[in-house]
């Protein structure tokens, strides 16, 4: 037996003593970020010759349906509405995550959650695996930050961490790194205005309430709060490193530290990409000039120049002959950074066999230009090193930025490219190490932490990639009236 009823007016001003309880009888408070699943009270349920994925009915409050758990939490009475109300905000006040830590710990499928799993590189064997659900690791308490770090040994008493990494004990510390859920799933599942104004514009606007389906699923995943989780650094000597992927290029900034190989590393130490729009007195515009300071970067420092044409070759080689047989001694110093042209200024420092070398590439505005790196001969910057592959990366500059690529084209390196996540300033001139800025958590994304690989999955998050619009949805569109 079907009904067809008017749905009761949304009464704002009424209750805005209840504001968290707006136009949301019909939903629980943990989570809607499961809109089909989790607002199902509001839909009448299906009856034979109707679909609900044709329709929506609005149900009447009037009518009573049997409630489960979380329903009958939310569905009070209006006598004791206020009383409950007020307590509910002291344990907020207390403990505003409560209710969460009591929840099941078994792992919901059809909820949204991330797959973290931490394994030994190149190794095929999965050490450790854990669910992170509602903010929290399944099988402990909420936190609001879920800490990565050693494994607890036998004369330690307490464990503090919520993953603990079983390789490379040495370069790992106690706290080596932090999850950060502020902005996670509790955070996806508040109530904002859009929402609520989504909400009542169903169940009060006549035309709304006729939406298919699958469009007002379809406009609920756009307007809802994104959960977003970050990580960071927790100011360690050994570092964290981020896996660049090999679909995807990095923008490179200053400071910036990089891992090759095994024990190969890079440094960003001056870097300039987009021109001066506002050309001061102090940039000079005589080119012979910053030929003259690529020279003494090249005699002072020993630096590899890279990227000039055979013309600017000369000139460049011009440079250096007058410089080394009259031996020029100029008081004021020049500096790269003194000449509106792009150039990039990285140096290599491997700890096995102690060596330090320094290289400038130098580019042209709204030009392309690509310089590798590697073991083979047809790289621009030669690396003669076991751990490190024939074609390990690129260095991109294009549209006026600088960008880093693993391995070349869509073959990725053998051990890979990772950016570490403390900049090069900060690791060799800090006594004491600080937090690194965050960074935000992507599907597939991988981490190095020593010897161990901690890789996130992302699960019933959507599409990911592309969002395309089927066929289904089209025809809902069009019969909209």
């Amino acid at each position: 037996m079907s009904y067809q009823l008017q749905p009761k007016p949304l009464q704002l001003f009424y209750y805005l003593p209840y504001i968290h309880q707006l136009a949301i009888p019909m939903v629980p408070q943990y989570p809607i970020c499961n809109f089909p699943q989790q607002v199902s009270p509001i839909y009448q349920p299906v009856v034979p010759g109707t679909s609900q994925d044709n329709c929506i009915v609005i149900e009447d409050d009037n009518i009573q349906h049997p409630l489960n758990q979380i329903h009958s939490m939310i569905m009070q009475s209006q006598t004791n509405r206020e009383q409950n109300f007020l307590q509910d905000d002291v344990m907020q006040q207390e403990q505003p995550v409560q209710k969460i830590t009591h929840q099941n710990n078994n792992l919901n499928e059809n909820q949204p959650h991330i797959r973290i799993t931490v394994f030994k590189q190149h190794s095929s064997q999965t050490d450790q695996e854990f669910i992170l659900q509602n903010d929290r690791i399944l099988g402990s308490n909420y936190k609001k930050e879920i800490i990565i770090g050693r494994k607890k040994q036998q004369e330690e008493k307490q464990d503090t961490c919520d993953i603990y990494l079983p390789h490379g004990d040495k370069n790992v510390e106690k706290v080596h790194c932090k999850i950060l859920t502020d902005q996670g799933f509790q955070f996806s599942n508040t109530l904002t205005k859009p929402l609520i104004l989504f909400f009542s514009l169903i169940r009060n606007n006549q035309h709304a309430s006729k939406l298919p389906f699958q469009v007002i699923k379809h406009i609920y995943s756009f307007i809802k709060n994104k959960p977003q989780f970050y990580i960071c650094d927790n100011g360690t000597r050994a570092s964290t490193f981020v896996k660049i992927k090999k679909d995807k290029i990095r923008t490179i900034e200053q400071e910036n530290t990089y891992l090759i190989g095994a024990d190969t590393f890079f440094h960003v130490l001056e870097m300039k990409s987009q021109p001066k729009q506002n050309k001061s007195k102090k940039v000079k515009k005589d080119q012979s000039f910053f030929y003259n300071a690529l020279a003494k970067e090249h005699i002072r420092r020993g630096a590899k120049i890279h990227g000039l044409t055979l013309e600017e070759t000369e000139m460049l080689n011009v440079t250096m002959n007058e410089i080394k047989t009259t031996k020029q001694k100029q008081r004021t110093s020049q500096k790269l950074s003194e000449y509106d042209r792009p150039y990039l200024k990285i140096t290599f420092d491997n700890q096995a066999i102690n060596q330090i070398s320094t290289h400038i590439f130098v580019a042209n505005y709204n030009q392309e230009s690509v310089y590798k790196i590697g073991r083979s001969q047809e790289c621009d910057v030669l690396v003669n090193i076991n751990t490190v592959s024939r074609k390990q990366a690129q260095i991109i500059y294009k549209n006026n930025e600088w960008f880093i690529h693993d391995g070349e084209g869509l073959r990725e390196s053998a051990n890979g490219t990772w950016q570490s996540f403390q900049n090069f300033s900060q690791r060799n001139y800090d006594k004491k190490l600080q937090p690194s800025r965050p960074q935000l958590i992507e599907d597939q994304m991988e981490i190095k932490i020593s010897e161990n690989i901690v890789k996130f999955d992302f699960v019933n998050f959507g599409v990911t990639k592309k969002r395309k619009v089927n066929k289904a949805l089209i025809q809902d569109l069009l019969n909209i009236q």
